[in-house]
């Protein structure tokens, strides 16, 4: 059953969050372990969207482990267009497109290279608990492989510049107390929860996360070289 936005107020217009931040890309090759933090996107404590290697569709680790057509990934639903858009009309993964009852019957797969909107539903009906994600599918495998790629929009609060360079990242991850930088070149870290509060900071390239509750977090840190900050996930578990 379709579910019907019309951003028809003020009052209406403001009474979700939406990410509207830098974008990211999120990927899990074909074939890859789906049930590590690499290979899911762990949008808030409770959504961490991946596909398995058995067939389905996208799945939220965190509360499934198959897909259920019609109702994965659990906590979220979906729309096509923009977050900018005054009428979205939110429908489950399989059915939001138009497609549940249409040729791509049973495919269970996303329009690629189409504007979409993921609504993160917080596991309540109120709308001023949900949070609007821009998102579009550049990459669905067809096969029993599980691989996708998709951009999405992200935290407003959070600055994520450098996200996906690949040269620094912190070890271990996941992490039940320290973790540490792979390079020297780090001089600050900041770590921050995933509504953007700053929970502490160091002047050093390893921080001790051994007193926070487990979880996905974002850690910011200073690159002494150019003078930037990058941010990376870790699980704390």
């Amino acid at each position: 059953m379709k579910y019907i936005l019309l951003l028809i107020t003020p009052l209406l217009c403001f009474s979700q969050t939406v990410w509207n931040g830098s974008q990211i890309t999120i990927s899990k090759p074909n074939n890859a372990d789906y049930t590590t933090a690499d290979n899911q996107d762990r949008i808030t404590d409770d959504v961490w969207l991946t596909r398995t290697n058995s067939g389905g569709a996208l799945i939220n680790y965190n509360q499934e482990s198959s897909y259920v057509p019609g109702t994965s990934p659990v906590g979220t639903l979906w729309a096509l267009g923009s977050t900018s858009d005054t009428n979205l009309s939110f429908d489950d993964f399989q059915g939001f497109d138009g497609t549940s009852g249409g040729p791509r019957s049973g495919s269970n797969r996303p329009p690629t290279n189409t504007a979409l909107v993921l609504k993160i539903t917080n596991g309540t009906t109120s709308e001023s608990d949900d949070i609007h994600i821009d998102i579009m599918f550049t990459y669905w495998a067809s096969s029993k492989s599980g691989g996708f790629t998709y951009t999405r929009s992200t935290n407003p609060n959070l600055s994520i510049k450098g996200v996906q360079s690949k040269d620094i990242f912190v070890y271990p991850n996941p992490t039940s107390g320290v973790v540490q930088a792979n390079q020297d070149i780090i001089s600050k870290i900041h770590v921050y929860d995933l509504t953007g509060k700053e929970l502490m900071k160091t002047n050093a390239s390893s921080v001790d996360l051994g007193f926070v509750n487990n979880g996905m977090y974002l850690i910011r840190l200073y690159r002494k070289d150019n003078k930037e900050w990058v941010t990376r996930r870790v699980v704390k578990q």
